[in-house]
């Protein structure tokens, strides 16, 4: 790792100096720091708008500009987030959007891509192909659950799930699944990789199956949109994957391992602005919140937000899911959080064939050092 110290030491420096440039011409830093972060910066999220993604949304705000063709929402960056040149942002939709493609797949692909939206876990699966380090978290708590019908399945523990015998819908390459089978939580004949997003299956089996979801999104769905218990809502319940010891923190902001060094200066500008947005959002949540529910409509897909849905998700917010780190930022990556994660991937990997470096750690996907100055929470 002294690597890519010393290569970020001469990064900051480039950084400084450019600094010292603009003061003795006379010129702000922001002028100085205009050439250090891309006019557009294009941000890869991994799913549809959701309220799990909010803070990304903050940078544009409301008045962002919707394309339904592509599925991409883009604006100015607001004021008070606007450093290192940075103009207008790009934020685009992933799952379905991009075929469900890996998001460091299409970070590989497309260079435009500055930032992308990647589990600690894929991180970790990726390391040795696709590598991408994590510079700042988006939620504390992965909300990804398993969930079931109460009516029909006696669940209390998590062994239960392995003793109902019911099928487990996820999506293929899903790496919490092996966790969750290892662990004896499920077995091997349960899994049904088969999930795309969609509540038909669940529908069909009026709730006959477990089905993974995020809890501050398809709890509240279920229990009062989606019409699947014998022609109505009911209620259903679930587990978190971080309750049952996978604390995986979710689309981690990312940028391709290459580009470290070359993106350096602008992180250090960017990334509390990044966490900035968060804590504005959790102060005033609603005319972001309330604009992703239509920028949902314009995309017409089958992925709808409603008030409802953004009400439970600030619960849950409230709750835990929304935390500062450590070292009282709303930024950084627990490094042993990380490393425990990565101790129970590892037989994973090695089930799987999946090449990782030999020393993988915490240290090889995340970088917490752009974090320093960072807001927490109030």
């Amino acid at each position: 790792m002294a690597s890519r110290h010393i290569t970020r030491y001469l990064a900051l420096l480039l950084a400084v100096g450019l600094v010292a440039a603009a003061c003795s011409g006379g010129d702000d830093d922001d002028a100085a720091s205009s050439t250090v972060c891309p006019t557009n910066l294009v941000i890869q999220t991994d799913w549809w708008p959701e309220i799990e993604h909010i803070g990304t949304y903050q940078l544009i705000g409301p008045n962002g500009t919707s394309d339904p063709e592509t599925f991409r929402y883009s604006g100015p960056i607001q004021e008070q987030y606007k450093v290192g040149g940075i103009e207008t942002v790009e934020i685009r939709a992933g799952g379905d959007a991009i075929s469900f493609s890996p998001v460091t797949s299409v970070m590989y692909e497309d260079s435009d891509i500055t930032l992308g939206y990647v589990n600690t876990s894929d991180a970790a699966k990726d390391a040795g192909t696709n590598a991408v380090i994590g510079v700042a978290k988006t939620l504390d708590i992965n909300p990804q659950m398993v969930m079931w019908n109460p009516a029909r399945y006696d669940i209390s523990e998590p062994a239960d799930m392995a003793a109902s015998g019911a099928r487990f819908l996820y999506f293929d390459g899903s790496t919490y699944v092996d966790f969750i089978v290892s662990s004896g939580f499920m077995t091997e004949d349960q899994l049904d990789p088969s999930y795309a997003g969609a509540p038909d299956q669940f529908i069909e089996s009026n709730g006959g199956i477990l089905q993974q979801g995020f809890a501050t999104n398809e709890i509240y769905k279920y229990e009062n949109e989606i019409e699947w218990n014998n022609g109505a809502p009911a209620d259903v319940s679930f587990f978190l994957i971080h309750d049952l010891g996978f604390e995986d923190y979710p689309a981690m902001y990312s940028v391709r391992a290459d580009r470290l060094e070359e993106l350096s200066p602008c992180l250090e500008l960017l990334v509390p602005m990044l966490a900035q947005a968060w804590v504005d959002f959790f102060a005033d949540p609603d005319p972001i919140a309330n604009a992703l529910i239509s920028l949902n409509a314009e995309y017409n897909t089958y992925w709808e937000l409603s008030t409802g849905i953004n009400d439970k998700a600030k619960e849950m917010f409230a709750d835990g899911i929304m935390a500062n780190s450590p070292d009282g930022t709303y930024c950084s990556m627990d490094e042993g959080r990380v490393n425990g994660l990565i101790e129970i991937l590892k037989p994973t990997f090695d089930n799987r064939g999946i090449e990782y470096p030999d020393d993988l750690s915490a240290a090889t996907v995340v970088d917490n050092s752009f974090c320093a100055g960072a807001p927490g929470l109030s």
